[in-house]
């Protein structure tokens, strides 16, 4: 029976994945006591020693090819531009303040920097130090963000409005040449 609870012992060390520090594992062994029905521990026969099961070394991390290296090189090149677009939002409810629109309290076209201090959200009463700057990330490379016609500084949605914008309207442009005639 005990040979058993060795084997088994043994399986659900592999399995289990067991980590002994390499300076230990030839030192410490596994014991099992003896069953219930058999004589006390203290005069039970000494039990095979197992050998706890240790992991190997991790093998040398895999050298990068040239096309990885080139990925990383460009990754660790690409900034992201933020662009503040005016509108403050609170950390607590969500609120935007658009100075555009103002708020209760603050006439339209106020700035927030210029709102007092003692100015509370409207929506949930919080202060004004718990508002956050509304900002839109723009990514791209940092000697390409000044380059060209603006088309690098502009928002995802401004360029999908500039291409299906121009689309459509050489597509109206098209049609109205067939009217003509």
């Amino acid at each position: 029976m005990c040979s058993r609870r060795i084997a088994l012992l043994a399986l659900v060390a592999q399995a289990a994945a067991l980590v002994v520090p390499p300076s230990c594992a030839r030192c410490r062994r596994v014991r099992l006591r003896s069953e219930p029905g058999d004589a006390p521990a203290e005069a039970a026969a000494p039990v095979e020693d197992v050998p706890i099961a240790t992991t190997e070394p991790e093998p040398a991390a895999p050298q990068l090819t040239e096309r990885q290296k080139e990925i990383a090189r460009l990754r660790a090149a690409e900034k992201f531009l933020e662009k503040d677009t005016g509108k403050y939002m609170c950390k607590v409810c969500e609120y935007q303040y658009d100075p555009e629109e103002g708020a209760k309290g603050v006439a339209a076209a106020t700035p927030f920097e210029d709102i007092q201090s003692n100015w509370r959200c409207p929506r949930c009463r919080a202060s004004k130090d718990s508002f956050e700057p509304v900002t839109i990330t723009i990514a791209g490379f940092a000697e390409n963000q000044n380059y060209g016609f603006g088309g690098n500084s502009m928002t995802e949605g401004d360029k999908n409005l500039a291409i299906f914008g121009g689309l459509g309207f050489f597509f109206v442009l098209l049609l109205s040449g067939y009217l003509m005639t």
